[in-house]
């Protein structure tokens, strides 16, 4: 019994510097709301503009919307964009399409990770 308590007193900092590491659940985001909304629901939850890649003047037009955070947008037609953030060393990517496909318009949130 002696030891089991010896072993409960020397495991429970363990326990507690592996719970303290845990990283934070992903943000909550919502498919469809706009890449305004979304963006402006990060920051307010310390998220901050990361993009892995500088985005073209044409890639800022497609994107319609001034964000740091924008990394790039397609070409394809689709208009696919993605804006990256980071957090705490985690990294988030935000994929949106756009509002009116086809032409320049303000994204909305299709799928995050």
């Amino acid at each position: 019994m002696g030891r089991f308590v010896l072993l409960l007193i020397l495991v429970s900092p363990l326990c507690a510097g592996v719970a303290a590491a845990t990283p934070e659940p992903a943000p909550a985001l919502e498919a469809r709301q706009t890449i305004l909304e979304a963006n402006r629901s990060l920051v307010k939850k310390g998220w901050q503009p990361a993009p892995k890649q500088s985005p073209s003047p044409e890639e800022r037009r497609w994107s319609a919307v001034p964000l740091s955070s924008l990394s790039t947008c397609s070409g394809t037609g689709v208009g696919f964009c993605r804006f990256d953030y980071q957090k705490n060393h985690q990294r988030l990517s935000v994929v949106t399409v756009p509002s009116h496909p086809g032409q320049p318009s303000v994204g909305r949130v299709s799928r995050w990770w």
